[in-house]
């Protein structure tokens, strides 16, 4: 059984710019997102014209399979990744003791996480063969807005508390 290549290895070669916008400062995290970036440019590839066809059904059978395939594939590295990369924010949130002092700021972080996750299986469940280029445009337009919102909202704030060089409450060391 072949095992499945971790996603930062498949598309670090095609790592994009992060707009200066979306850069919080923190390597990890920005490297992170660069990832969902190249994610994003990739699934846009699948499909020749995303932006004018409104279904698959006038591509040929065997291109609306392969586009199927190939959204299917990225759609499952890219639940995972996101799983991850929240997995990891989460992690820096908590060996920070962000949670414990800053508890409302990363409940709020964590809640994000998980409606975008429920959004993401939701476009994940409603796929099929007629409908793949709607659900990269929507998945698209979901992750665009996600990461716009999510950075500004919560990862620059994450960013900038572990810039202050919080320390621990000095009852918790």
């Amino acid at each position: 059984m072949k095992v499945a290549e971790p996603l930062g290895e498949r598309y670090c070669a095609r790592l994009v710019a992060l707009p200066p916008a979306l850069n919080t400062g923190n390597a990890l995290i920005d490297d992170e997102h660069r990832q969902l970036l190249a994610v994003m440019q990739q699934l846009r590839t699948v499909c020749a014209d995303p932006e004018r066809l409104a279904d698959c059904l006038g591509c040929a059978g065997a291109r609306r399979q392969a586009c199927e395939h190939a959204v299917v594939g990225i759609l499952g590295d890219l639940f995972a990744f996101i799983l991850e990369h929240f997995a990891s924010e989460e992690r820096i949130m908590r060996d920070a003791m962000m949670a414990v002092t800053e508890h409302d700021l990363c409940a709020a972080h964590i809640e994000d996480h998980a409606a975008i996750a429920q959004k993401v299986q939701e476009i994940v469940s409603r796929l099929d063969f007629a409908h793949t280029v709607a659900r990269i445009r929507e998945l698209d337009g979901l992750l665009g807005r996600w990461l716009d919102n999510h950075i500004g909202m919560h990862d620059l704030i994450l960013v900038g508390w572990l810039g202050k060089g919080s320390q621990p409450p000095p009852d918790a060391r």
